[in-house]
């Protein structure tokens, strides 16, 4: 097998097609073609099905396309650090944030890192922390600052932790719960929320915690995909209520926390730098690990 033979391979998958690939990589139909014949001749087993939408993979190819991205983002990991010791610390860093990240940890971090480094360039993401993952793992970030996924290293992924904190539920300055003292989840229950759309898993948990108690799940009366914080401002003058990282973005919107204790509502997370297991980490991705670790405490 040639290694270009990969690239191909990965091409027809992404594009659904040999012509659609061919034209993507600039090369003829036929000799795409070849080249799929000659990893499936090896392999012994037809990795692609032709549809009426062009081609998808087999259970077979399906396995091998696994391997293959591997493969090729091992070998884009050595490119990069061969390039990291010939110019030193010269490069891009291409670095994911969740919106629920403290701004003075993340951008205090990557602010120092530009002072420090005249000539690193940073690319940075503010994603949900699926959507960080999944970039994660097509090799489109080198590290991502998000809560720790559970059973990180079962998908390949490597955390280095950096602080532990707490989701918590907030209302408008002027909400009559704050009044009270100490709430119960039940207390909740009737209330209008602001609250991220059900694919999202701080929405899951919310929902699981109200059903796990016997309770109806929140209905929002607005659904966000908590892209950017300035949205709390839609709950100021409301009786929404809403959820919030602990003295975050959400208290300069003039939220407060309501009383309600981590025995009704755990939103507790681990907060770390994400990569890929085994990748290779630059200089600048280490430096920057080091800094928000730093920014962190």
């Amino acid at each position: 097998m040639e290694t270009r033979d990969i690239e191909y391979i990965l091409a027809v998958a992404a594009h659904g097609g040999i012509g659609r690939a061919a034209d993507a990589l600039g090369i003829s139909q036929p000799a795409l073609t070849k080249a799929v014949q000659r990893v499936e001749t090896q392999a012994g087993l037809p990795l692609f099905e032709r549809t009426a939408n062009g081609m998808t993979a087999t259970y077979a190819g399906t396995r091998f396309l696994e391997r293959a991205r591997r493969i090729q983002l091992e070998y884009e990991d050595g490119i990069k650090e061969m390039l990291g010791i010939r110019t030193g610390e010269q490069g891009i860093l291409r670095v994911g944030y969740s919106p629920s990240i403290p701004g003075n940890v993340i951008l205090g971090a990557c602010r120092q890192l530009v002072r420090e480094r005249p000539v690193a360039r940073l690319r940075l993401r503010r994603r949900l922390a699926r959507d960080l993952l999944d970039l994660l793992a097509a090799g489109e970030l080198d590290v991502a600052v998000a809560p720790a996924p559970l059973a990180a290293s079962s998908t390949g992924l490597a955390v280095q932790p950096l602080f532990d904190d707490r989701l918590v539920v907030v209302a408008d300055e002027g909400h009559a719960l704050l009044q009270r003292r100490k709430l119960r989840l039940a207390d909740l229950a009737d209330q209008e929320w602001l609250l991220p759309e059900g694919h999202i898993t701080l929405r899951q948990q919310v929902d699981a915690a109200f059903r796990q108690r016997g309770l109806p799940e929140p209905q929002p009366r607005i659904e966000i995909d908590f892209g950017s914080s300035s949205l709390f401002a839609l709950m100021q003058g409301t009786q929404m209520l809403s959820i919030a990282n602990e003295g975050g973005d959400a208290m300069q919107h003039g939220l407060r926390v309501l009383p309600l204790g981590v025995e009704e509502l755990d939103l507790r997370r681990n907060i770390g730098v994400i990569s890929r297991e085994g990748a290779y980490l630059s200089p600048l991705a280490q430096r920057l690990t080091v800094l928000l670790s730093e920014h962190s405490r």
